[in-house]
């Protein structure tokens, strides 16, 4: 008699609503600093005031609200995975912007903390608050990517004849 041991996985959904609250948070801290007109990110670098001057008026905010923006196309990459229509799509579709996603919060969470390690502005807090999304994010993408296996060994594979 062959016994096995069923592994315990934490499922996309607990991934992908981590990352989405983490992203909402992101949104959140733009939205104020948009209407308030100013540079920066919660938890982030200080912003020297010579930064301003590269930019109009108005031109701030309105970086902001596209940043805001951004996140919310993280949010919807997020998302998506967890709808209906995502059994119908290939993997790919949903992998790639996920990946691209959690390479660019990846980048800026090295760079941050490099940033704060290496001199006096800080950051720090908001460096390693991207690494954390950046894992959640990758993790919600493997999880995609796993999701096809899955499907097959429990004889759920749906046919495109």
């Amino acid at each position: 008699m062959e016994t096995t041991r069923a592994r315990r996985r934490i499922p996309l959904f607990v991934f992908a609503l981590s990352a989405m609250v983490l992203t909402a948070l992101y949104v959140v801290s733009k939205v104020h600093f948009a209407l308030a007109g100013e540079l920066g990110v919660t938890g982030g670098p200080e912003v020297d005031p010579s930064s301003y001057t590269a930019y109009g008026p108005g031109e701030v905010a309105a970086a902001q609200w596209g940043n805001v923006a951004v996140g919310m196309l993280g949010i919807g990459a997020l998302l998506l995975p967890l709808l209906p229509v995502a059994r119908r799509l290939p993997r790919w579709v949903l992998m790639v912007p996920l990946f691209a996603f959690a390479l660019l919060m990846l980048a800026g969470g090295v760079g941050m903390l490099v940033r704060a390690l290496t001199s006096d502005v800080g950051g720090a807090a908001f460096g390693w608050y991207s690494l954390v999304w950046s894992a959640l994010i990758a993790m919600t993408a493997l999880r995609v990517r796993g999701r096809e296996a899955e499907r097959n060994r429990a004889g759920l594979a749906v046919t495109t004849e």
